[in-house]
């Protein structure tokens, strides 16, 4: 007697999503310990004979800038994937997808703006905390108008994400055959303005972002585990080569990274397996995962404030005792985020509920549900 077929799993329970949620962690990661290594350490020609000691750690510590190209082709793939099923489906609605956007951003960067307040004021910085400036971060336009808010200076990346959230749809919709003239003529005519008021500042990573949905309209490939292994063993010293050339070849190492990421995610799309979510690998990257934009959001300021209090004038040595001690910082740093998630982060689907609710958009989010990631 045939046994009937099973139905394959969903994209959001098999290996390739934990495998992908595993790198988003870890590229949150990497920001945190780029940070926290050049707020603690001496630089690596500091370090004197027994320099070399350190190599490793030191160039394990120094993917920062990397991390975030990782987050732009990671967004990139995300999101154009959760454009695509919606227009699939005919459940396209800017209303929908502007309020999913920007909910997921705010929950969790209106908290880390005050809290940069806070951390600021408490360390004495008289910097870029003005109202002006919070409120040019609140709606995405650091990096063009203002300057990031305070201390938090990775906050240059999310309004590079906000505004490619915005662009490619608005692309995607001048350029498809079933759109209606008018509204191909506006949204043309929006995404060209967009191009030229961003062409200087925030453009020019957008193609890196682009190569993210550009693989969702790749086929997925049918890989062993095996050559799944061997394309991460072969991704990861592309990641910190990119990072020793990125002061010299900044714009071709951005690329080659992105074009690797790229690649990489493709062949991780190739674990449609069911992943057991009682996995300790799968709980370890969804927890890392779940926490990684409050992490990243959050981190730095910490990081100043603690370390203009213990560090003082002059960075630390790599002595057992200092590193001892901002192994602590790091520690505290790391449960600092999570809590902090915990309050934000962990409820967005909640906060995105009851905003929907007030906007009359419940009965479009319920039906997207199963698409969005």
């Amino acid at each position: 007697m045939s046994m009937p077929p099973q139905t394959p799993p969903s994209f959001s329970a098999t290996w390739a999503s934990v495998g992908l949620d595993l790198l988003r962690g870890l590229a949150a990661i990497l920001v945190l310990v780029d940070h926290w290594r050049n707020l603690f350490f001496v630089q690596f020609h500091a370090l004197g004979a027994h320099r070399w000691f350190f190599a490793v750690p030191y160039v394990l510590t120094a993917a920062g800038h990397q991390a975030v190209v990782i987050f732009f082709v990671l967004s990139g793939f995300v999101i154009g994937g959760t454009i695509r099923h919606a227009f699939d489906r005919g459940q396209w609605s800017w209303a929908s997808y502007l309020t999913h956007r920007l909910v997921r951003l705010w929950v969790v960067l209106l908290p880390g703006l005050m809290l940069c307040l806070l951390w600021d004021k408490l360390g004495g910085s008289v910097g870029t905390d003005t109202v002006t400036t919070f409120i040019g971060n609140m709606f995405f336009v650091q990096g063009v108008i203002v300057p990031a808010f305070g201390s938090d200076g990775p906050l240059w990346s999310i309004a590079n994400e906000f505004w490619y959230y915005v662009l490619f749809p608005l692309g995607l919709v001048a350029v498809l055959p079933s759109t209606r003239p008018r509204t191909r003529l506006v949204t043309a005519a929006l995404f060209l303005l967009l191009c030229l008021w961003l062409r200087t500042t925030l453009l020019p990573l957008f193609p890196i972002w682009l190569l993210g949905a550009i693989v969702l309209i790749v086929p997925r490939p049918r890989l062993s585990s095996a050559l799944r292994w061997l394309a991460v063993a072969a991704y990861v010293p592309i990641v910190y080569l990119c990072s020793y050339v990125q002061t010299i070849f900044s714009v071709a190492a951005d690329c080659i990274l992105a074009a690797a990421t790229a690649m990489l995610i493709w062949a991780l799309m190739s674990a449609s397996q069911a992943a057991p979510a009682a996995s300790k690998r799968v709980r370890f990257s969804r927890g890392l995962a779940r926490f990684s934009y409050t992490l990243y959001v959050v981190h730095f300021p910490l990081l100043m404030l603690i370390a203009g209090l213990l560090v003082r004038k002059e960075r630390w040595l790599p002595t057992s005792l200092h590193i001892a001690a901002a192994l602590g910082v790091l520690a505290v740093t790391l449960a600092y985020a999570y809590g902090i998630a915990s309050l934000t982060e962990f409820h967005t689907g909640a906060v995105r509920n009851w905003v929907e609710q007030r906007l009359g958009l419940a009965a479009v989010r319920s039906s997207c549900a199963p698409t969005q990631r």
